[in-house]
C-alpha cells in the first residue's frame, strides 16, 4: 500500500509545475515589463486575436508569432506594468516558421530582454516567462532536450516541461535571464514536451524588395518598413506605385519621406505623384492647383537636399516639361515649356550629361525643331547613355524634317535602335521592327522585309492575327516568292475566313502561277461574300482573257468598269474592241 502511495506521489509531483517547486529568478520580476499582452484587429475593428510577444529593444521593437498579425489592420500591446502601446510598423516577418519582428509606439525607453550571445546545448536549463501584470508567481522551467538546425546559424529547441495555451510565443530564457526563443507547441499535438524558435533569428529578418508585395506581407494590414538600403526601398516603392490607388500612393509617400527624410528622391517622387496623379487626389481645379504647389515645394525641397543639383533640377525639368505638354489650359508660369526648357538649361550648366540632351531632343521635336533634335539625340547615342529611344526618336526626327528624306539613313538608325535590345527578343522591339519594314517597302527591299517580318513574328512570341499573315503575303508577292505568299494568305483566311479581300489575293496569286481554274474558284468564293467587289470581276476577266474567253473575259471586265474598278477600262481598250 505504501509503494502505491509513493508511486501516486511520484506521479503527481510530474503534473506541478516546476515554478512550484523552485524560487522565482531573480530577475524575472524586473522583466516582465518587457512581456506583452498582444491583441489584434480586423479591417472593420473587430476582435482578431490575442497572444504574447515581447520587447528586444529599448526604442519598442517586438517579437511575436505572425499567426497572431495575419489579417490584422491593427494591433495593440499591454506591457507587464499595464501600459499600453500601438503596433506601428511590420519589421519582418517569416511564415513558416510563425515568427513575426515589429516596431510598437512607444513614447520613451521601455524595458527589454536581451537577447542571448550564445545559442544554448542539450541539457542547458531554460526558463519560460509567460506575461503577468501581477508579482512574479508562475513560470516554467526545465531542459533543451534536444537541438536542430533551423537556418543558416539559429536554432530550433526542444524543451522538457509541457506548454499551456496561454504561454504560446512567451519568452524562453537561459539562466542569466537573456531570451534565446519564442515559445511553440508540439506540431504533433503531444502535450509532454514543447519547442523555442530560435529568437536571434527572428531578430535577424530583414524585410527585402520583393518580399513588399509577397501574400506574407499582404496579408497583413498594419504598415510594413521599408528596406534599409535606401536604392532597394526605392525599388519597392516603385512596385507599390503600380499596384494601389492615387490616396493610398500618396500615404506610402509621405511614409517613404519620413523614412529618408534627408535623401532628395524622396522629395521628387512625391512631387512627380503630387503633379502627375493631382486629378486623382482632387477633383476640382483649385485643390489640383493645390498639389501642383506642393509639388513645387517638394522640388525645392530636393534640390535643398541634393548633393548634384543637376540631376534634380534635370527632374524637375521633365516632370515642368511633362505636366506642361499634357495640360495646355494651365496658366501658371511655373509650369510652362518655357520654365522647363529653363530647369534643363540650368542642369546642363552644371554637368553637360547626356540624357539631359535626350530631354532637349524631346523638347526640340514638339516644337517642330527636327533638325536640332536630331543633333540632340545624337549626342546622346554617341555616348554611352544611348539608348533604343534616342536612336528610334532620332530616325523619327530625320523622317519628320520637311523636304526630301534619306531612307537608307532612317534604315540605318533603327538598325541602332533594334540593335540596342541585341539578342533577347524583347517585346518592346516590336513597334521599332514594323516602322523598319515600312521604310523597306519603300525601297523595294522586300526580301529584307520579309526578314522583319519573320523577326517580329519571334519578338512576340507567334502571337499575330490575320492581318500579319495578310501583309507578309503582300511582300512575299512583291519579291517573287509566290509558294510563299499562297501559304500566308491562306493562313490569313484560316484565321479569317469572312475576308473577301483575302480571297481576291489567293486568285492574284493564282494567276501569277497560270493556275486559272483555282484562281476562278478563289474569286467566286471572294464574290459569295462580296458581290460588288469590282476588283474580282477584273480579275475574273483576266482569267478568261489568259484561257482565251473573250466574251466571258469582255463581260466581267464591263462589270469590273461599271463597279468603279480603275484599272478595268483600259484592260477592254487591249481586249475587248
Amino acid at each position: 500500500m505504501k509503494r502505491i502511495l509513493l508511486l501516486l506521489g511520484l506521479l503527481a509531483c510530474i503534473f506541478i509545475p516546476l515554478s512550484a517547486q523552485q524560487k522565482v529568478p531573480k530577475w524575472m520580476e524586473k522583466q516582465k515589463k518587457a512581456i506583452v499582452k498582444i491583441a489584434t484587429y480586423k479591417a472593420d475593428g473587430t476582435a482578431l486575436h490575442t497572444g504574447t510577444g515581447f520587447f528586444i529593444s529599448e526604442d519598442g521593437k517586438m517579437l511575436s508569432a505572425y499567426s497572431l498579425f495575419k489579417d490584422a489592420y491593427k494591433a495593440v500591446v499591454t506591457d507587464g506594468g499595464g501600459k499600453t502601446y500601438t503596433v506601428s510598423t511590420v519589421l519582418a516577418a517569416d511564415e513558416l516558421y510563425d515568427v513575426i519582428k515589429l516596431q510598437v509606439e512607444v513614447p520613451k525607453k521601455v524595458s527589454f530582454l536581451k537577447m542571448a550571445a550564445t545559442p544554448l546545448a542539450v541539457g542547458a536549463s531554460v526558463y519560460l516567462q509567460p506575461y503577468t501584470t501581477e508579482k512574479v508567481k508562475t513560470f516554467a522551467a526545465g531542459k533543451v532536450e534536444e537541438v536542430t538546425k533551423l537556418k543558416d546559424i539559429y536554432h530550433y529547441y526542444k524543451l522538457s516541461f509541457p506548454l499551456e495555451v496561454s504561454w504560446v510565443n512567451a519568452p524562453v530564457l537561459n539562466e542569466e535571464g537573456e531570451v534565446f526563443g519564442l515559445a511553440q507547441e508540439d506540431a504533433s499535438g503531444k502535450k509532454e514536451v514543447s519547442y523555442a524558435v530560435s529568437a536571434a533569428y527572428a531578430e535577424s529578418l530583414q524585410i527585402s524588395t520583393m518580399d513588399m508585395l509577397s501574400s506574407t506581407y499582404t496579408a497583413i494590414g498594419i504598415k510594413k518598413a521599408w528596406p534599409a538600403d535606401r536604392d532597394q526601398a526605392q525599388i519597392a516603392l516603385y512596385l507599390l506605385g503600380n499596384s494601389q490607388d492615387a490616396q493610398t500612393y500618396l500615404n506610402t509617400l509621405n511614409d517613404f519621406v519620413a523614412t529618408f527624410p534627408d535623401w532628395s528622391e524622396s522629395y521628387i517622387r512625391r512631387a512627380s505623384h503630387y503633379a502627375y496623379r493631382r486629378a486623382d487626389l482632387a477633383k476640382d481645379q483649385a485643390g489640383q492647383l493645390q498639389y501642383l504647389e506642393k509639388a513645387k515645394e517638394d522640388m525645392k525641397q530636393a534640390l535643398d537636399l541634393a548633393e548634384k543639383k543637376s540631376d534634380v533640377l534635370y527632374s524637375e525639368a521633365q516632370l515642368i516639361y511633362s505636366v506642361a505638354l499634357s495640360d495646355s489650359t494651365l496658366k501658371n508660369t511655373d509650369w510652362t515649356v518655357e520654365n522647363a526648357q529653363n530647369r534643363l538649361t540650368e542642369a546642363m550648366k552644371e554637368e553637360n550629361n547626356p540624357v539631359y540632351h535626350q530631354l532637349q531632343g524631346e523638347i526640340y521635336f514638339n516644337q517642330g525643331k527636327f533638325d536640332e533634335a536630331y543633333q540632340e539625340y545624337m549626342i546622346v547615342n554617341k555616348s554611352d547613355a544611348a539608348n533604343a529611344s534616342s536612336w528610334y526618336m532620332a530616325a523619327k526626327s530625320k523622317s519628320s524634317k520637311s523636304g526630301g528624306v534619306n531612307i537608307g539613313e532612317i534604315i540605318q538608325l533603327l538598325d541602332s535602335t533594334i540593335a540596342c535590345y541585341g539578342e533577347s527578343m524583347n517585346p518592346e522591339m516590336a513597334p521599332y521592327i514594323l516602322e523598319r519594314i515600312d521604310w523597306r517597302l519603300k525601297l523595294m527591299q522586300y526580301e529584307q522585309a520579309v526578314d522583319d517580318y519573320d523577326l517580329y513574328y519571334k519578338v512576340v512570341g507567334g502571337r499575330v492575327d490575320d492581318s500579319f499573315y495578310y501583309l507578309r503575303e503582300q511582300a512575299k508577292f512583291r519579291q517573287g516568292d509566290l509558294e510563299g505568299a499562297l501559304q500566308d494568305i491562306q493562313q490569313a483566311m484560316s484565321i479569317n475566313a469572312q475576308s473577301p479581300m483575302y480571297q481576291a489575293e489567293e486568285a492574284s496569286i493564282y494567276i501569277r502561277q497560270e493556275k486559272y481554274e483555282e484562281a476562278l474558284q478563289s474569286i467566286d468564293k471572294a464574290l459569295a461574300l462580296a458581290p460588288d467587289f469590282a476588283a474580282c470581276y477584273r480579275l475574273r476577266g483576266v482569267c478568261y482573257v489568259r484561257a482565251g474567253k473573250k466574251d466571258a473575259a469582255c463581260e466581267a471586265l464591263n462589270k469590273a468598269k461599271e463597279l468603279g474598278d480603275p484599272v478595268a477600262e483600259k484592260l477592254i481598250k487591249e481586249n475587248c474592241q
